[in-house]
């Protein structure tokens, strides 16, 4: 059963706020989490004294630019302001600057930008008291600027190789790695990125010509995987094979596991390899796809859930409150009968069913998967392919969870960036309220229409996914560096090895999620067009 603090603890929390009527006082009682930070943010926005302003930043969770920014506006001190306009200033004018403030606000990335009389200016300005700083500028600034990369020493490679953007690298660092200086690096935890960064680059060849005997006793499942994509890409099917079982045997999640069998299958062709992904419990691309291959009939599916249970508190309960589900979120550990029980309980309302389903599937241990559709009621004035991506959306992003508040503070169900949902709302000419984003009928329907935008744009649901989570400039320009090129040159491979050399590992995997959440809810929600994930592969590359 529900233990009696938490249930006091959520009808403390149940009444929420605007965004403008956030107090200390209210604040205070609030657990710190990133739905806290959130409000903080928009105290710091109101009319308060600075002591008021570092009460509450003493409370965040975590304090990112957003907070630090708006807290510095309200503190009104000298040098923390000047932190602030260094942070926030254009290398133009920081070049005149003072040495400190190039320190903050210079970026390995900026320095790549300035030319060579900027640089000198900007040297003479930081060689006393930043020689960090020096050996960074030294290396971009040089003739060959690879030869000064090699021979720095390693925490001044990685600053370098890892931040100077991808133009910069493709220009300067398509040399491949002396075997002294890879011996080296290679033992950091910082060179998983590099690794990264080189593999997703199709104009780095001969850096990736490195990578071959790279040891990856040490990395990460993802660079043993990335290290097997590129020795695949050279046609070195042996040492690909190697890092194939070397990524498997490190991987943790059931989805990283399908992943590197269906690599198997793609590069063997060894029918085995698929049958073991049809057996998989975890519904992935890959799976599906073996499934589907075999025609198997998709198990543990939960479409909808039936909740006969009594309300215990549903009069009181407002889902639009984050402060609702978080003590929630913090009960999960240790579930048995008598929790799941209470919880059926306390969340048998109708609004209440995703948080029941996120329970649920964490019972299970994820052997069972919920596709459920909460929000027909809104959604059901969109047309049917609409309502599935949507809904696949919405079940990456939060689950369902109206209430959800993520660390850059995207909101809702469909989890909209502050920036995104006030530009919509001046589109739309309607008043904004940031909080009303925590109401799902509102939030769907300003997700709905920045997807008017985004579909009209990218056509196919994966790489409408690419944009919604990536942005669309970023995905316009992994289309533009030959991503899903039905003129590529690994034919054989495609479009699934363009779904690997995504540059972004968010955006990479929650494509993936999408695209299989979104081949579920078509074939649910519009069965009389229903759609082959088969099909949706080939799509890609037309």
């Amino acid at each position: 059963m529900l233990n009696k603090i938490l249930i006091t603890t959520l009808l403390l929390t149940l009444q929420v706020v605007s965004a403008n009527e956030v107090t200390l006082e209210w604040l205070e009682d609030k657990p710190r989490t990133y739905a806290k930070d959130f409000y903080i943010w928009q105290f710091l926005k109101q009319d308060i004294t600075p002591e008021e302003a570092i009460s509450a930043l003493g409370q965040a969770n975590n304090v990112n630019n957003r907070l630090f920014y708006a807290y510095a506006k309200k503190l009104k001190h000298d040098e923390t302001t000047a932190v602030v306009q260094c942070l926030r200033a254009k290398s133009s004018s920081l070049i005149n600057t003072n040495a400190s403030c190039l320190d903050i606000g210079l970026s390995v990335y900026d320095i790549t930008k300035l030319n060579s009389t900027a640089l000198d200016k900007v040297t003479i300005t930081l060689q006393e008291k930043y020689p960090k700083k020096i050996k960074l500028i030294k290396i971009i600034g040089a003739t060959i600027p690879f030869t000064k990369l090699i021979s720095s020493d390693t925490e001044t490679f990685f600053k370098v190789f890892n931040n100077t953007g991808s133009k910069f690298r493709s220009q300067y660092f398509n040399y491949k790695l002396p075997s002294k200086t890879l011996s080296r690096i290679s033992k950091h935890k910082k060179f998983n990125q590099t690794i990264k960064l080189i593999v997703t680059n199709n104009k780095l060849k001969q850096a990736q010509k490195s990578l071959f005997q790279v040891d990856d006793d040490k990395l990460s499942h993802l660079s043993s995987f990335l290290l097997a994509i590129n020795a695949l890409k050279h046609k070195e099917l042996e040492i690909s094979q190697k890092y194939l079982n070397s990524a498997y045997k490190k991987a943790y999640y059931q989805f990283d596991k399908n992943k590197v069998t269906f690599w198997k299958y793609l590069i063997s062709k060894d029918i085995s390899h698929l049958y073991k992904l049809s057996k998989s419990w975890d519904l992935n691309i890959y799976s599906l796809y073996a499934k589907e291959y075999f025609g198997m009939e998709l198990k543990n599916i939960v479409y909808s859930i039936e909740n006969d249970a009594p309300n215990v508190v549903s009069e009181q309960q407002d889902i639009s409150n984050p402060f609702f589900w978080i003590p929630i979120l913090n009960d999960l550990k240790q579930l048995d009968e008598n929790k799941m029980f209470g919880f059926s309980n306390l969340l048998s309302n109708i609004e209440t069913l995703p948080h029941l389903a996120f329970i649920y599937e964490r019972y299970y241990n994820y052997r069972k998967s919920y596709f459920i559709t909460p929000f027909e009621q809104h959604l059901n004035k969109y047309d049917k392919e609409r309502q599935s991506l949507m809904n696949a959306i919405a079940r990456q992003e939060s689950r369902f969870i109206p209430s959800s508040i993520s660390t850059a503070y995207a909101m809702g169900v469909m989890q909209i960036m502050p920036f995104l949902s006030k530009a919509i709302a001046k589109q739309l000419d309607e008043d904004y309220e940031i909080t009303d984003q925590l109401k799902a009928d509102v939030n769907l329907k300003y997700a709905n229409y920045h997807l008017n935008y985004l579909v009209g744009k990218m056509k196919h649901p994966l790489l409408v996914a690419y944009a919604y989570n990536g942005g669309i400039g970023f995905t316009r320009k992994m289309l533009k560096n030959g991503l899903f090129n039905k003129q590529s040159e690994y034919k054989e491979f495609e479009p699934f090895l363009s779904m690997e050399l995504l540059p972004y590992n968010e955006t990479r995997k929650y494509g993936k999620k999408v695209l299989a959440n979104y081949y579920m809810y078509k074939n649910h929600i519009d069965k009389e067009n229903p759609v082959k994930l088969n099909e949706l592969f080939e799509n890609l590359m037309k």
